[in-house]
């Protein structure tokens, strides 16, 4: 059986008396911690005698009220003051509260050092030690079967029983619940509005958190994955918080097993849809790789997402489609994230929700069926997007309206035709030669053929460029002071672009 303040008070080597709060002497002691914060809440897990020489209680009198509160909202068992050290001569205040609350508050002689009353606790407490003991090994045979076959759900459901509380996995970037199926109970959703960002620095480990009378321990997961572990008390109490953060550390392997299974899936992904972008793979095999990622029956459509020239921040969008249910296949070129989906509103907005920023477009294909069609539903995708970019809308369909300029054809043959026509020789030159003529090409128009922007731009000498472009114009037999010629370079570029044949350059 645990000790209790009574027990400590009956010892007569501890030389404790009670100062106040006679009705709360049979609290049960599970821990003597020695502290003088004069907030140590968040570092305590309830049960607990605190113990300070004084310098924790502060001289005002509502403070000293204050002081207790806290205590007492942290399930503290009592508080036992240091005889003739550094306590307030007028601690009144302090008393009329604890007695108030039934709140032992106690007084030790100023010869017991505190660790007497530390290890008196502990040895009578040792049983307890034993129980904690056997829960973390069945904690860590939990471990030791995460990884067999066990889902991260099944672990969570396990230790759950094991520790007797309700255990929840939150993203806390998205506070989206991770490895639950079904709707969240209301408490947990009510509680995710409380949920603090975590820090190493100036946070405790296992913090304390409240909305609108629901209450929950925030844990945070050792993982490389945005991950805290809410932890729901039973009534039977609050559990103890090394065997928290033990349970803490083995949601952490189950998280980073599962982080690892999908990346490889994500990997394999992005090689099956450069491979059906490059036409590399056979009918059959496309249909049967489609098919082991959920994609073999349902039309789909290709989804291209651009945040501009600024850096694609898609880390997580694989876990999060997967958490959602959503087939998918992932490939990143250039600045240009790539996505094959089902071609439902449902896959769509998903995908939309997992990139919230403000300044991604999304350009969305035709629907298409067979596999062959990736290589074409791309390309309308990068269309789509362009014009999106263009007439500064955030999503645009294919179908929906006119490609980036009135004047560039629609087919991918008429395309390929039109930049083979204008600066096939071009492309052909820079690619023999390792040059960037076309590029130079694409920043002088973009520039508006002034001479001084364009050689910034390229960090290049004026004279340098110079030469650049008498060699364009040779190559291409086109005047760049000739305004049709210069529109007919333009949209071979444009065209070039769309169809990968050049790098992003906007």
């Amino acid at each position: 059986m645990t000790i209790t303040i009574q027990d400590l008070v009956n010892n007569p080597h501890l030389k404790t008396q009670v100062l106040a709060g006679y009705g709360g002497l049979k609290r049960e002691v599970t821990w003597a911690h020695v502290c003088e914060l004069s907030d140590p809440t968040p570092w305590l897990n309830g049960g607990e005698l605190i113990l300070t020489t004084g310098l924790a209680i502060p001289r005002p009198g509502q403070e000293q009220k204050d002081y207790i509160k806290r205590l007492i909202d942290a399930k503290v068992s009592g508080i036992s003051i240091a005889g003739r050290m550094y306590a307030p001569e007028m601690i009144n205040p302090l008393l009329s509260e604890a007695d108030r609350n039934g709140f032992p508050v106690l007084l030790t002689a100023y010869e017991v050092p505190w660790i007497t009353i530390t290890r008196t606790v502990s040895d009578a407490n040792s049983h307890k030690e034993h129980a904690r003991l056997l829960q973390t090994l069945r904690i860590y045979e939990v471990a030791r079967q995460a990884f067999h076959n066990t889902p991260p759900s099944g672990i969570v459901k396990t230790l759950s029983k094991i520790i007797n509380c309700s255990l929840y996995i939150i993203n806390p970037v998205n506070s989206k619940p991770l490895f639950f199926e079904g709707k969240l109970p209301k408490n947990v959703t009510d509680i995710l509005k409380a949920v603090r960002p975590l820090s190493t620095f100036d946070s405790p480990a296992i913090q304390r958190i409240e909305w609108r009378g629901v209450q929950a321990l925030q844990v945070p997961i050792p993982t490389s994955r945005p991950a805290i572990l809410l932890v729901f008390n039973h009534p039977t109490g609050i559990p103890d918080s090394i065997v928290l953060s033990h349970t803490a550390t083995v949601v952490g392997l189950a998280i980073e097993k599962d982080t690892a299974i999908h990346e490889r899936q994500r990997r394999v992904g992005a090689e099956i849809m450069e491979g059906l972008i490059d036409q590399r793979l056979t009918p059959d095999s496309a249909n049967f790789l489609l098919a082991n990622h959920g994609l073999g029956k349902e039309p789909r459509c290709i989804v291209a997402c651009s945040a501009g020239t600024q850096p694609f921040e898609h880390e997580w969008l694989h876990l999060q489609l997967n958490a959602c249910n959503i087939p998918h296949l992932l490939t990143l070129r250039g600045n240009v994230l790539v996505a094959l989906l089902p071609a439902n509103a449902e896959s769509i907005s998903s995908l939309k929700c997992e990139l919230q920023t403000t300044n991604i477009c999304f350009g969305i294909s035709n629907n298409f069926d067979c596999p062959s069609r990736v290589a074409e539903a791309y390309q309308e995708a990068l269309w789509a997007l362009r014009a999106a970019e263009t007439y500064n809308k955030t999503c645009m369909f294919y179908n929906e309206e006119s490609p980036v300029s009135p004047f560039l054809p629609r087919g991918r043959s008429e395309t390929k035709e039109l930049v083979e026509q204008v600066i096939g020789d071009l492309l052909a030159y820079d690619k023999t030669h390792n040059s960037q003529l076309a590029m130079t090409l694409y920043i002088y128009l973009r520039e508006n053929r002034s001479w001084k922007n364009a050689s910034e731009k390229l960090h290049i000498h004026k004279q340098t460029l110079v030469y650049r472009i008498n060699r364009i114009e040779e190559m291409t037999e086109r005047r760049l002071n000739v305004t049709n010629n210069v529109a007919e370079l333009w949209l071979a570029l444009e065209a070039a672009i769309i169809l990968g044949l050049l790098p992003e350059l906007s």
